[in-house]
């Protein structure tokens, strides 16, 4: 687990982008995994396999071809603050937070988990009439707590208003 964690880790230094570090990550482990067991019993598979991220990446920028800098990003118009969403996830989780363990579970496995109403009476080792007042009264508390005018635009995606 430790090669794993500073190959990732090492593939983010390396390519400071997320999405092409996991690429990255995703090509060497998909070649070095065969080869493991074998290959380095001398302990030096930290080192081998920072060398495969880097000579991956190396090749990976070649393939792709010259990265031209620009001196500005154009902004996207019309897109959304991202810090928006973020409020409001956290928003829905302190209300989340404040419900009942129960009433919490239920709702979180019925929009979460997308299962259904004897699904979550199993799992939470009740009947479905049950389930069906746990979500119904954690979703009033969860709609009572955004006090309609501050709720979130995603409070509860796919949840109309009763």
């Amino acid at each position: 687990m430790r090669e794993r964690t500073g190959c990732c880790a090492n593939a983010m230094v390396v390519t400071a982008d997320a999405h092409v570090a996991e690429d990255v990550v995703q090509s060497v482990l998909e070649r070095a995994y065969p080869r493991w067991a074998s290959d380095r019993r001398d302990g030096t598979s930290d080192a081998y396999v920072r060398r495969m991220v880097l000579n991956e990446f190396i090749s990976l920028r070649r393939r792709i071809g010259r990265v031209f800098v620009v001196e500005r990003v154009p902004e996207a118009p019309g897109l959304p603050d991202p810090a928006d969403s973020h409020a409001d996830r956290a928003a829905l989780i302190a209300e989340l937070r404040r419900l009942p363990n129960r009433q919490r579970a239920a709702v979180a496995l019925r929009y979460w988990d997308d299962l259904t109403d004897a699904q979550i009476a199993e799992q939470l080792g009740c009947r479905e009439v049950t389930v069906r007042g746990y979500i119904r009264r954690g979703l009033r508390t969860l709609r009572l707590g955004f006090d309609g005018a501050d709720a979130p635009a995603t409070a509860i995606p796919g949840v109309e208003n009763r």
